[in-house]
């Protein structure tokens, strides 16, 4: 839906592919990370879906990623949410480190379900 908004609104926004470094989660099995980001003006929007090899699971305050391009160190704030698109949960809101540019995601428990994370960031 954002995606839709966005191309509406600014007709010339094109996503581009990243690659996360995901720390403190534990995956059984190879999971399959897809994750692309925008920049509009001074915003940068990503997206990220993690479909689990058999389980991911993570810890509030230990499990993080790093965002795609450095964010704004002098920027307040951030927003980002993680939820289990299979049981279409909310898992929980993200909080975000804009000093390092790394998101630290909600506690989540060992699931084969499939995860995503979005957000944005001042860059």
């Amino acid at each position: 839906m954002m995606q839709r908004l966005f191309s509406k609104m600014f007709p010339l926004i094109a996503w581009t592919a990243w690659t996360p470094t995901r720390t403190g989660w534990t995956d059984v099995g190879a999971p399959t990370v897809t994750a692309r980001y925008c920049r509009v003006a001074a915003l940068t929007f990503f997206q990220m879906s993690i479909v689990p090899g058999t389980t991911t699971a993570t810890v509030e305050g230990t499990s993080q990623f790093s965002l795609p391009i450095t964010a704004d160190a002098n920027a307040l704030a951030g927003d980002a949410v993680m939820m289990n698109i299979t049981t279409l949960i909310a898992v929980g809101n993200c909080a975000m480190d804009l000093t390092n540019s790394l998101c630290y995601v909600p506690t989540q428990g060992a699931t084969g379900n499939t995860l995503t994370i979005s957000g944005y960031y001042e860059t």
